[in-house]
């Protein structure tokens, strides 16, 4: 599976430091499976990584994601709140989508 990314967080999983991708569980990541590879491609450099799927958890909401996972382990800051981090996503995804989807927490390792 394909799948792109800005910079930022693309940089914190090529380092190490990224280790759980946050998305909506939409059609095309209610696909995936433990053992999958995903290629990620990096939005302004156009650079691609390759990273196997280790465990895929469902959460209904971001924020109970978010309660759960927070940090440099999702590529956020150590100090960002759930409700900051939760505000944030909401310039990604809309109430409604996250509603109709929930969040997925994908677990990932380089390749």
């Amino acid at each position: 599976m394909n799948m792109r990314l800005n910079h930022q967080p693309f940089m914190a999983i090529k380092n190490g430091t990224k280790k759980i991708e946050v998305r909506l569980n939409d059609e095309k990541r209610a696909r995936l499976e433990v053992g999958d590879t995903i290629q990620f491609t990096d939005l302004k450099t156009g650079a691609t990584l390759a990273t196997r799927v280790l465990e895929l958890e469902k959460f209904p909401t971001f924020q109970a994601l978010f309660e759960k996972y927070s940090g440099e382990i999702i590529g956020s800051p150590e100090n960002e709140s759930v409700a900051a981090l939760d505000k944030e996503n909401l310039t990604i995804y809309s109430r409604e989508r996250e509603s109709l989807y929930g969040a997925l927490a994908i677990r990932i390792e380089m390749i």
